[in-house]
């Protein structure tokens, strides 16, 4: 049939029909680039090694405090529980009359960032931009009247600065974004049938002007994609979506449904965004996926008055090298005043770092990680992009002498303190290392190019080093320790072929004249582990360790007070079972305390000669568990008369972020006793500093190992 012979109506359908079938024949599957494609898109972002995190919004205004309380900050509307009504009129008030973007972007450009991620949106809704399908933003709802992305994007184009949006998938303010729900904007309440309206009508179009209007853009950092209406498919389709309004953008990896926790990393092999990204913590290790840390300075994104925890420049810029070093970006965050200034103590901040840049920016710009990173604690590696040279940086100042084995320098070649003018006198060391010379006059700090760090620039080859002995049982992998009753078997394995594996049980550090291991190792008391790889023509390994703790078999278990039913592990054997929680607490390992104290008393079956207790507790703040204040142990003899034998105050700092275990020894003068009983005091509520200040404090325990 001749088009002419259709009726107009079926006209039309059918047009729209091919138009739709053009449109999904011609939609571009991004997912699906080459190596090269991806490389080629990432490359700037890797480059440039070092970027400005900034969380604004109408939130700035209470800065942190709401109801008396003063322990807020971005997440204010929903941690003090605010209704959408009341929360709205903080935009009336949200003048920042001093932005000025100019100052902003030199400053971060100043400070050595290469790029700049701004909340467009958080996730109380509210607009930084002239947006054309919301009134809800500074345009129409704040006095300000000015469209603060626009001066951005002018003030970066002129630095030279990439200018990055961070946008919110989840909407408080939205009514299609909550459903059913609005205007409750507490998340994960009940279904919500209208979620898909909210991401075609008012998500899409919002950031179609975002990178339309507003670029190029450098990145699309999402956020809030952990809500249940959020799933995988809307991810890809959310990545392809915005790659088809300009193919060449980065997108993290919480555009979809693969972030694995604040740890940042992908869950999955397929997971979609190009980036990991670590929350408030650097990987111990590193990764083959590129990744960024995004961190506070102090313990909070938006404003809080309050706030006065700032970290030091000095650890700042040890975060840096650290995560440099490890193939990492560092996005630093700072949370502007309502009326548009950083605060001081940020700006104090950025500018100390900003020095230290201006001596040795080039460990961070261009600069790719080498395989064996870091020899020492305090000892850090880094290659420019060309390989033409390697940095050697060390933390603190390392004297008169600086001994590195894990680089080659070229013979003849020069090596260079950067910010120094002088080449530095070196020579190869009968230990198979190198020695560099620090002259006499830099040992005075007045005349040293920097402070905190130092670099050095050798023209060489990274040596070859043999790779760390994994310790393992027969059926696991050994990274701390392993708990056993009567004995335990241990293997010992290097990647590195024909490596020699040297250990030690006892205090001292292996060495080749330490035992090698041939077979495997049976202990049959508490035993401490170090190995170390050798093979001729290498670097020795690093020294793995591990602790094979024998535990005491124990008669019964009775507690003080209940844990509770949801945290409850394998009940009260938990304690005592040799399963050793990870770091999520949802792993069915630990048992949870909600602000009651560890109360346990141990019954052995029989008096026993008892010298150490140890003991394993989770902190994770972000989910209000925290590790106890102190640790009494008593002992008693008939199960009645119990005598203190041993007390500790817990002095970790409690407000180190991220999810950790951590391990306490108490080691006393040997007693003999049939009954032990420990005693672990919950701090009970969330500490004034903390977003949950005054709530209900966790207490998560795991092992405990008596000796």
């Amino acid at each position: 049939m001749s088009l002419k012979h259709l009726s107009a109506g079926r006209f039309v359908c059918c047009v729209l029909g091919l138009i739709m079938l053009f449109s999904f024949s011609c939609h571009r599957d991004y997912l699906q680039e080459t190596r090269e494609q991806f490389d080629q898109r990432m490359e700037w972002w890797r480059d440039a090694g070092f970027g400005m995190f900034i969380h604004w919004g109408i939130y700035a205004v209470p800065a942190g405090e709401y109801g008396g309380q003063t322990k807020y900050g971005e997440w204010i509307q929903e941690s003090a529980d605010i209704p959408v009504a009341e929360y709205e009129k903080y935009a009336s008030r949200f003048n920042p009359v001093q932005f000025n973007a100019g100052e902003w972007v030199r400053l971060a450009k100043e400070t050595g960032m290469k790029y700049i991620v701004i909340t467009s949106k958080h996730h109380d809704g509210f607009c930084l931009w002239d947006s054309k399908v919301s009134e809800y933003d500074i345009m129409d709802r704040s006095p300000f009247k000015r469209d603060v992305l626009k001066e951005l994007s002018a003030a970066c184009r002129k630095e030279g600065i990439k200018l990055c949006f961070y946008h919110s998938i989840m909407d408080w303010h939205h009514p299609d974004a909550q459903g059913s729900n609005y205007p409750d904007y507490n998340y994960g309440k009940g279904p919500n049938p209208n979620f898909s309206r909210y991401v075609e009508y008012y998500l899409k179009p919002q950031l179609k002007e975002l990178v339309k209007g507003y670029g190029p853009l450098g990145v699309l950092w999402f956020d809030g994609e952990w809500i249940n209406e959020w799933t995988e498919e809307q991810g890809k389709d959310l990545y392809n979506y915005v790659r088809s309004l300009q193919p060449d953008i980065i997108i993290n990896n919480r555009v979809s449904k693969g972030r694995d926790g604040m740890q940042g990393m992908n869950k999955y092999q397929e997971a979609v965004g190009d980036f990991g990204t670590p929350e408030q913590e650097i990987l111990h290790g590193t990764s083959d996926l590129d990744w960024e840390s995004c961190m506070t300075m102090n313990d909070n994104w938006g404003y809080n008055k309050t706030d006065k925890n700032f970290k030091s420049a000095e650890i700042l810029i040890y975060n840096l090298i650290d995560i440099a070093a490890k193939g990492g970006n560092y996005l630093l965050n700072v949370g502007p005043t309502a009326e548009g200034l950083f605060p001081e103590e940020s700006v104090i901040r950025l500018k100390e770092i900003g020095q230290w840049m201006s001596v040795n920016s080039e460990v961070i710009h261009n600069s790719r990680r080498i395989r064996h990173f870091q020899e020492t604690p305090s000892l850090f590696y880094t290659r420019t992009k060309d390989g033409k040279y390697i940095h050697a940086i060390v933390l603190g100042w390392p004297g008169s002498e600086l001994q590195i084995k894990y680089i080659d320098p070229e013979e003849g070649s020069e090596i260079q303190l950067l910010g120094y003018s002088k080449s530095l006198r070196w020579q190869k060391n009968a230990e198979g290392g190198t020695t560099i010379y620090i002259p006499e006059e830099l040992q005075l700090e007045e005349n040293r190019p920097c402070k905190y760090a130092y670099v050095f620039r050798i023209e060489g080859q990274a040596n070859e080093v043999a790779e760390m002995p994994a310790i393992s049982t027969v059926s696991e992998l050994v990274t701390g320790r392993a708990l056993f009753t009567d004995s335990i078997t241990v293997q010992l394995m290097t990647e590195t072929d024909g490596a020699e594996i040297h250990y030690s049980i006892h205090d001292q550090p292996p060495t080749v004249t330490s035992p090698e291991y041939n077979d495997p190792l049976t202990f049959y008391q508490t035993t401490h582990l170090q190995a170390m790889a050798i093979k001729q023509g290498m670097v020795a390994s690093k020294i793995s360790r591990a602790a094979f703790l024998q535990t005491t078999s124990v008669k019964s278990v009775r507690f003080g007070k209940p844990y509770q039913s949801k945290y409850s592990g394998l009940g009260d054997i938990t304690l005592f079972d040799g399963e050793q929680g990870s770091i999520d607490y949802n792993d069915g390992k630990w048992l949870g305390f909600e602000q009651d104290d560890l109360e346990v008393w141990i019954d052995l079956g029989e008096s026993r000669s008892v010298h150490i207790v140890n003991l394993d507790f989770l902190q994770n703040i972000g989910a209000w568990i925290f590790l106890p204040v102190t640790i009494a142990i008593e002992s008693s003899v008939d199960g009645s008369a119990f005598k203190t034998i041993t007390a500790s105050i817990t002095d970790v700092d409690e407000r180190k972020s991220g999810s950790f275990k951590h391990d306490f020894t108490l080691t006393f003068t040997p007693v003999s006793s049939r009954y032990i009983k420990v005693i672990a005091r919950n701090r009970v509520t969330c500490p004034s500093w903390h977003e949950g200040a005054g709530g209900k404090a966790w207490l998560f325990c795991d092992e405990i190992v008596i000796e």
